[in-house]
């Protein structure tokens, strides 16, 4: 992030002024240990959610950086309103802390799962890696991203079906969980359900509309529908 000379007719209050001057050379000298110590030590999530919100870019921007580092649930409901903001800066960054939150959301025993997973998938041992993800969920029945991540693994299986009720699953957890929208789209997809593909792509769109990919795969799937309409 660039330095960024907050004068007192700018678009920023005195707090966010202070807020930016105070975190941000940590943040800019990578200094992310001592970070999280300060944003822990002074913000909570709430003040870091109406920081999310200023009329000043760059503290509007920040704020959703601590909030990948150190926010809560309860910042969700704002997120998915930046990931509606046609500034690349801001959605990304949006997108990047919600990952964050949802991936820490769980019990500290469940976490330790889902990373054990997650380094399964990685390796492509699908079958370790569901049953890492089913522990997850069953040490933390309130973890939506250990049904998440497991839907990927049964989407890299082959196992589409098990994905889409995962998938369905997480968004009763978690209504904005776009990944999980947009999984559905492609394991629905993948078994030729076209019309389900386009109404979960739209869906994941409707949380999230830069997602180019996304686009694509309900680009392809409408012209597969428009190639199955029958000759008038």
């Amino acid at each position: 992030m660039n330095q960024l000379d907050l004068k007192p007719d700018s678009f920023a209050s005195q707090p966010e002024i202070e807020f930016f001057k105070r975190l941000s050379p940590l943040m800019r000298c990578g200094c992310f240990a001592a970070a999280v110590e300060l944003i822990t030590d002074q913000w909570p999530t709430t003040e870091l959610c109406t920081f999310a919100s200023s009329r000043d870019i760059e503290v509007s921007a920040l704020a959703i950086d601590a909030l990948a580092f150190c926010g809560d649930k309860s910042a969700i409901g704002k997120l998915e309103c930046l990931l509606r903001k046609p500034r690349s800066d801001i959605h990304r960054r949006a997108e990047n802390a919600l990952w964050s939150i949802w991936f820490r959301s769980g019990s500290h025993q469940a976490i330790g799962h889902l990373k054990g997973g997650s380094k399964h998938l990685e390796h492509e041992n699908y079958l370790t890696a569901i049953n890492q993800f089913s522990l997850a969920f069953n040490a933390d029945p309130a973890f939506s991203e250990a049904l998440n991540q497991r839907a990927i693994a049964y989407y890299l299986s082959s196992r589409f079906q098990e994905a889409i009720d995962d998938c369905l699953q997480v968004v009763a957890l978690m209504p904005p969980h776009f990944g999980a929208l947009a999984g559905m789209g492609h394991c629905y997809a993948q078994q030729g359900l076209f019309h389900a593909a386009r109404s979960a792509y739209c869906r994941a769109l409707a949380v999230y509309p830069y997602m180019d990919g996304v686009r694509e795969s309900l680009s392809d799937v409408e012209a597969v529908i428009h190639r199955q309409k029958p000759a008038a």
